[in-house]
């Protein structure tokens, strides 16, 4: 089980997965090594089933050639509305293996119907493959799509329903939900009772993070074991007063029972990631407690993790499967130093001692949870909730002991009710009220300073094995193991060391971002950023700006922003354009749109950082796409060109000025679009690396094809963000260095390109 469990967590490292004849021999080796060497035989069926799983995912995926396809499913999820349309999960049904392998739709619908979860459809879908933007920071969405088995995007052009909502969760949720919403805290209620977060918004989202309570309203390890534990010794308490008995047939019905409701808490659930992992480890420990068969937790947790990942080795993918096994390992961990160095006359102590050894034990875990879940969500989400281990020292016991055993109870009572045909939604005013300090703990913390810290990955990194260090400095004597903390010290001095030295004067970096259709770029010097356009924005509730540019901001530790350059209106480049005004209230605004603008983009040099900002264009303000600013970066030695959208028409005013245009590496004008770079511009230009702002399968077929020719018969290098991801590329002193997400900066088999859909005919 270690060795299986081991190599599918190193699988997240793989840059691919092993071909067919490969995995099937491992396969076969494994089984022959199953009696010999155990860890090499469960390593090698791992590498198999790994393999095979993720094939069987991927299998059936629809060919280029076909631009529609019928598919059938059940809604398992309503992600939301954006304007007209409508997102939606679905867990298609017209699959040979859809009994043994889940997969998902995730399909727009512009104005659709009424939808309700667990309602059967058939949809004429428009495919679209899961790849999606990747940069350093951002939210890597292939890879959470296919933890969750998303195998396709869609837009829905015509739908069919057959049959309404046969499951009983559905019918549970589409029956509470109206109800709950009329409560202040009706969204948190319906995610602790059903695990369906559809009622959540953006600012009880951001209330959740920054007080790192998260974890309470997610139907996990804690909310199961508090329901097991509280109807065990309930029903225990019941038989023994009412039917006792001499034998275990009591403690027997006791423990059966206590596993049906864990199971049905988990079923409420939709059994999510951290409710498997949580339920598997309650009926394990109920299983060997009612057998008499002694098991260590670390055992337990062992079994869980294993079977877990032999029913979805994908799970690894996801977030909460980390921050579900770290908070049990450190629990776990916890728990078995805490024991042995216990005094034993405070074990043989009162009641008193007693409670005062308990509160120390439940400080003790508390810390470690905070600390050690603190740095992994830091790690994971980029940032550190300063007071999440004081509100969570409060909360939990809360939870524990009144908010969770409260809301069972009073969904118990609402389903009795709907079973004699009354209808009660009233009880659930008590759940309501006893999460009234949860909310005010919220408008505490919120009003308090530095309650979210943004934290780069590597200053987090550094920080996690230091802490690693510390912990075999303080537990083991051996000379080999402590210079082995030694050496986890080493990144944190270096990391200090290196932020005390002044970087190179000669060094400079951009950083192309991938925004999708759009255009963002970030020139980094001396740990300072200049913008150059922002992405899109659509709705109230997406920008490429929070998504993208933000975090890779937090990740690379830049929190000076001198310039912000909006080369023109149109929303894929300056859509995000007042939330950067606002995260950096002193950037200096380079722009002709007149409520943003504070320097003008009329031709001028600036000196920014040793580095020379040439704005070459437009001579006059203009409207559309030739009233692009266009800047040139250079130092003594390398120079980069900025063009925005400019057509045909910019680019032959530009070549009638006498400016200086010759530059090493170009931003493509417009995207790659035909309407510009004409052949006069490149020989000016004469660049030798052309990067193309360009989403991946966009609808205009940008960069088109005749155009990267036109390039690459100049002898230029060519790269298009849509296919690469982030593009970053150093500048220094004799030297050019390119690094690319993809093949570079991230180069893992499901950060691949998921090529199938694409459209073939862009004219």
């Amino acid at each position: 089980m270690f060795g299986f469990s081991i190599t599918i967590l190193s699988s997240l490292l793989w840059p691919m997965l092993p071909s067919t004849s490969v995995y099937i021999a491992s396969v076969v080796v494994g089984l022959i090594l199953l009696k010999r060497t155990l860890v090499i035989a469960g390593a090698l069926l791992a590498v198999g089933w790994i393999s095979l799983f993720v094939q069987l995912i991927l299998l059936e995926q629809p060919p280029n050639s076909v631009q529609n396809i019928i598919v059938r499913g059940e809604i398992i999820s309503l992600l939301g509305s954006n304007g007209d349309w409508v997102s939606m999960d679905i867990r298609q049904s017209n699959l040979l293996n859809a009994f043994f392998l889940s997969k998902v739709l995730r399909l727009s619908w512009k104005q659709a119907p009424k939808l309700a979860i667990g309602e059967q459809w058939e949809f004429l879908v428009k495919p679209k493959p899961i790849t999606g933007v990747l940069n350093q920071g951002g939210y890597n969405q292939q890879r959470s799509m296919l933890s969750r088995h998303i195998v396709m995007k869609g837009s829905v052009k015509s739908g069919i329903k057959l049959t309404e909502a046969v499951s009983l969760r559905s019918r549970i949720i589409n029956e509470l939900k109206p109800e709950l919403a009329h409560f202040a805290h009706g969204d948190l209620m319906l995610a602790i009772l059903l695990g369906d977060k559809s009622l959540i918004d953006s600012q009880r989202w951001r209330s959740l993070r920054v007080s790192g309570s998260g974890h309470l309203i997610a139907i996990s390890g804690l909310h199961l074991s508090v329901v097991t534990t509280w109807v065990f010794f309930l029903s225990l308490y019941l038989l023994a007063r009412f039917k006792p008995s001499l034998s275990r047939k009591n403690i027997l019905i006791a423990g059966l029972l206590s596993a049906f409701c864990a199971i049905f808490y988990a079923y409420l659930a939709g059994f999510s990631l951290p409710t498997q992992r949580a339920l598997i480890m309650l009926l394990l420990l109920l299983t060997m407690g009612l057998m008499k068969r002694f098991s260590s937790s670390w055992e337990r947790l062992l079994y869980a993790l294993f079977i877990i990942l032999v029913l979805d080795p994908l799970t690894c993918m996801s977030a909460g499967f980390w921050l579900s096994f770290s908070a049990l390992g450190i629990i776990f961990l916890t728990l078995s130093q805490w024991t042995k160095f216990v005094p034993h006359q405070e074990e043989a102590s009162g009641a008193r001692l007693n409670v005062k050894h308990k509160l120390k034990l439940f400080w003790s875990v508390q810390w470690r949870l905070s600390l050690g879940l603190g740095l992994l969500q830091a790690l994971l989400f980029g940032g550190i909730s300063v007071y999440g281990l004081l509100f969570n020292l409060v909360l939990v016991p809360w939870f524990s002991l009144i908010v969770i055993p409260v809301s069972f109870l009073c969904f118990s009572i609402w389903a009795l009710g709907q079973v004699f045909s009354m209808d009660f939604p009233q009880i659930f005013a008590l759940v309501d009220m006893s999460l009234v300090p949860m909310s005010i703990g919220f408008s505490m913390i919120e009003s308090l300073p530095g309650a979210w810290m943004s934290v780069s990955g590597q200053t987090i990194a550094c920080l996690s094995f230091s802490i690693l260090g510390l912990i075999l400095l303080c537990r083991v004597s051996h000379p080999r193991w402590r210079l082995v903390s030694l050496i986890l010290f080493m990144p944190l001095g270096l990391n200090v060391l290196f932020g005390l030295i002044a970087p190179r004067q000669s060094e400079w970096r951009l950083h192309l971002l991938d925004v999708g259709q759009g255009l963002s770029a970030v020139i980094e010097k001396s740990g300072k950023a200049l913008i150059y356009d922002t992405g899109a924005a659509y709705g109230a509730n997406f920008s490429y700006a929070e998504r993208v540019i933000l975090p890779f901001l937090r990740y690379r530790g830049l929190d000076s922003v001198d310039y912000l350059v909006l080369s023109h209106s149109d929303n894929d480049h300056a859509g995000g354009a007042q939330l950067l005004i606002d995260s950096f209230p002193d950037a200096s605004v380079i722009s002709d749109i007149a409520k943003y603008s504070q320097l003008d983009c009329r031709p001028k040099s600036l000196l920014w950082q040793g580095l020379k900002l040439e704005i070459l264009a437009p001579n006059t303000p203009e409207d559309g796409n030739n009233g692009s600013c266009v800047l040139r970066v250079s130092d003594d030695e390398h120079q980069l060109m900025l063009s925005g959208d400019i057509e045909e028409e910019g680019e032959v005013l530009l070549l009638a000025s006498s400016q200086t245009l010759q530059s090493e590496v170009l931003v493509a004008p417009h995207h790659g679009s035909r309407t510009s770079s004409t052949t006069a511009f490149i020989n000016r230009v004469s660049p030798q690396l052309v990067l193309f702002p360009a989403g991946f399968n966009n609808r205009y077929g940008f960069p088109k094809q005749d155009v990267v020719e036109r390039y690459q018969f100049m002898g230029a290098q060519v790269l298009v963000t849509g296919n690469e991801g982030q593009v970053s590329v150093l500048f220094r002193h004799g030297e050019r260095r390119i690094s690319t997400y993809r093949a570079d900066l991230a180069p893992f088999w499901y950060n691949s390109l998921f090529r199938f859909g694409e459209i073939s005919n862009t004219e």
